[in-house]
């Protein structure tokens, strides 16, 4: 039986493998979570190092991708199973539970979300909005724009003498029915393994039925919070849409690349067929096109706007060598799968398939990047020199659109960051990915890797595409 604190950080039903059939188990001296748990805590060990004795900024910009890159797969993973259980759909049956272990992170994903919430409490350096100077009007750093989020971010606290205090509290609330959703539907799930219930499958969809407008609103304000209010002056209606898109396609990016991986070592040998990936594969192509239409629906409403606070967004991501950047995203992260997705064979031949589900979980990597990096600012501990360039940006786009004329940007350009790699950048996304994917193999190893006592079961094994 596991100690409580494993029980709740890792896994909340006890090891029951010594009560199911052994073909739908891992092999019983499987120690697959080793090589990712121990892959991921030296690499992450290493990303502290270099953010200690190094650039802090960076390393702290860079442990936010890497987190809210494992979020996002997670948030995915959650849509997928509530989403199955609601409508019932039998095709993908055999391939719930993988999601339902990648949904179990959210407890981990709370701890190792704890030095991003604190940051604002102790600098600026992650979030400039937490500089305390931007509110007072009686301070030459005062910036309105930021000064009409206070009450978002710091509740009724006064933002020149307290911590963002409702920052942090919508931290366990978003947690707190993620952690609930996904640890019942998991719960139940591996329950009917053992002791099928009709009870069961009922509680499941009834969870699902109202987890999914709750996830949805709050997924979006996690969005809003831990991406988007890098840049406190711009804001998206669109973003957690988006978010969501990066987060689900990836999510069914390693589905895929899992489920043939399993059926490749002996595991779910008859159970995972060319039909249930082939499937996946087709979600992963419309979810390519889905997530390329999200982006070019933000990036077009706000060009045709032209309105001077929105642009700003954009204007960094076109300069400093992140148009560069920008291009590649549209490249490797559209073109480049959409064409290779779009045979038939390509979708059933499984190295292909597998190499595209690796390369879309490294441009999710890349998306994140894309959207966190040129926030940062040059200028040490001063936030102000980041939010004024913002600030004096949007004035003169403003004055020059007053007048018909074009702007360049102003000043901003020297507080944004030139775009380029980091060795922290790749040492703290891999080392979250390999402990997050180590707990998932791990919960695996430990349960049915397939709700084989599923109601459903059964039509799932005989599905076909048409």
């Amino acid at each position: 039986m596991a100690n409580p604190l494993t029980r709740w950080l890792l896994d909340p039903v006890d090891d029951d493998r010594d009560r199911i059939a052994r073909k739908y188990q891992f092999p019983r001296d499987s120690r697959a979570y080793l090589a990712p748990l121990g892959i991921g805590a030296a690499l992450l060990i290493i990303a502290l190092v270099l953010g200690v004795t190094g650039d802090q900024q960076r390393f702290m910009y860079s442990y936010l991708i890497g987190w809210t890159w494992c979020l996002s797969i997670s948030v995915g993973g959650l849509f997928f199973v509530m989403i199955n259980h609601v409508v019932k759909a039998r095709w993908m049956i055999v391939l719930r539970r993988i999601a339902e272990s990648v949904a179990a992170s959210f407890p981990i994903l709370f701890v190792a979300g704890l030095p991003i919430i604190l940051s604002p409490f102790i600098s600026y350096d992650l979030y400039h909005w937490a500089d305390p100077t931007l509110y007072d009007p009686a301070d030459s750093h005062f910036d309105k724009v930021v000064a009409t989020k206070a009450g978002y971010f710091y509740g009724p606290v006064d933002p020149t003498s307290g911590p963002p205090i409702f920052f942090a509290l919508r931290y366990f609330v978003y947690f707190g029915v993620f952690i609930f959703l996904s640890r019942k539907l998991y719960t139940l799930s591996i329950q009917n393994d053992t002791e099928p219930s009709a009870e069961n499958t009922r509680k499941m969809v009834f969870h699902s039925a109202w987890g999914i407008p709750a996830s949805a609103v709050f997924t979006a304000f996690a969005s809003f919070d831990y991406l988007m209010s890098l840049d406190p002056h711009w804001f998206s209606t669109i973003f957690g849409v988006y978010f969501f898109a990066g987060g689900w396609l990836s999510f069914l990016s390693l589905l895929a690349f899992l489920a043939m991986a399993y059926n490749k070592n002996g595991v779910l040998t008859h159970e995972v067929t060319k039909e249930h990936v082939q499937d996946v594969g087709k979600l992963m192509f419309g979810f390519t096109v889905f997530w390329t239409y999200i982006g070019f629906s933000q990036y077009f409403l706000i060009w045709y706007a032209n309105i001077p606070e929105e642009v700003v967004w954009y204007q960094k991501r076109l300069m400093n060598g992140w148009e560069y950047f920008s291009f590649a995203l549209l490249i490797a992260h559209f073109i480049v799968p959409f064409f290779v997705l779009l045979p038939r064979f390509s979708k059933r031949t499984w190295p292909i398939l597998a190499t595209m589900c690796v390369w879309m979980l490294v441009m999710h990597w890349f998306d994140h990047m894309w959207l966190a990096l040129p926030t940062q600012y040059l200028s040490g501990g001063d936030a102000y020199a980041a939010v004024q360039a913002g600030s004096d940006m949007i004035a003169g786009l403003g004055a020059v659109a007053a007048e018909g004329g074009e702007g360049h940007g102003g000043g901003i350009g020297s507080h944004n960051p030139h775009a380029k790699f980091a060795l922290t950048d790749f040492a703290a996304w891999v080392g979250m990915a390999g402990l997050w994917l180590g707990a998932i193999l791990w919960r695996n190893s430990r349960h049915a890797v397939t709700p084989y006592n599923d109601p459903y079961f059964q039509d799932s094994l005989k599905f076909e595409n048409v």
